[in-house]
């Protein structure tokens, strides 16, 4: 019964998934009952695939010494907070300032930008940047503190991936989404595409992570990304198993 392999290579990171799927008419592979998921079910699995999407943007187009920037707002006591078109209008008036920074030192701004309403009403902007001295960052931004935290060697950003999609599915009583998307980016991405390739094979695939050859002794295997399951709707509720490769240093 054939499976399906999809290798997507991102920055310093190879994601290997293999699973069942109904488009290839698969036989003796077993389906779970089609059953509606409950809305916190939706949501986990949404959430799972945005952050999916949103790592591997990440790690395709920023490397270490980028910067994950959040934009804080300083507010005097008794100050209402920043409403939703407002926020849009601040961000949108220091990326251009920003992008103009770049291009006088012959850079191309590289953005993705979610904006966060904190359990107690506080407004942020979180942005990953390519890097530019935080100096001329703070110059773009007039309303209140920026803190810059340097990307890791590691070239795999899972974790902020999931910080930033966690702040991105917040609700908040006064002001559910600033925008209609999980995150905006500068049109200069790169947007890594899967591989897939359909295997056709009488038994189960193996659920153990091993290099393939070519990439031994260049990659290794980030044990926390191992996962197997069978009946996940977010794979057509067919069995699957996945894993990562980062590239060593």
């Amino acid at each position: 019964m054939p499976y399906v392999e999809s290798i997507t290579k991102a920055g310093r990171t190879i994601e290997i998934e293999r699973y069942y799927t109904s488009r290839y008419g698969q036989r003796g592979q077993s389906r779970g009952e089609r059953v509606k998921p409950t809305p916190e079910e939706a949501l986990r699995i949404n959430n799972r695939i945005a952050e999916k999407k949103l790592r591997r943007l990440i790690n395709e187009n920023f490397v270490p010494g980028d910067y994950h920037t959040v934009l804080s707002y300083a507010k005097a006591r008794g100050e209402p907070h920043r409403q939703r078109e407002e926020m849009k209008d601040d961000i949108a008036k220091f990326l251009r300032a920003l992008r103009k920074e770049y291009r006088t030192r012959g850079q191309d701004l590289k953005y993705i930008h979610v904006p966060e309403v904190g359990a107690r009403g506080a407004r942020h902007h979180h942005l990953v940047l390519n890097k530019l001295d935080p100096e001329v960052i703070q110059k773009c931004w007039p309303h209140g503190r920026i803190h810059v935290n340097p990307l890791d060697s590691s070239g795999n950003y899972k974790d902020l991936a999931a910080y930033l999609i966690k702040y991105s599915s917040r609700k908040h009583p006064e002001d559910e989404k600033l925008s209609g998307k999980r995150w905006n980016a500068s049109k200069n991405l790169r947007h890594p595409q899967p591989k897939i390739k359909i295997i056709s094979q009488r038994s189960w695939y193996r659920t153990e992570a091993t290099i393939p050859n070519k990439y031994r002794g260049k990659y290794i295997i980030d044990k926390d990304s191992i996962a197997v399951g069978i009946h996940n709707p977010e794979y057509s509720g067919y069995g699957y198993f996945r894993f990562t490769l980062v590239q060593l240093c």
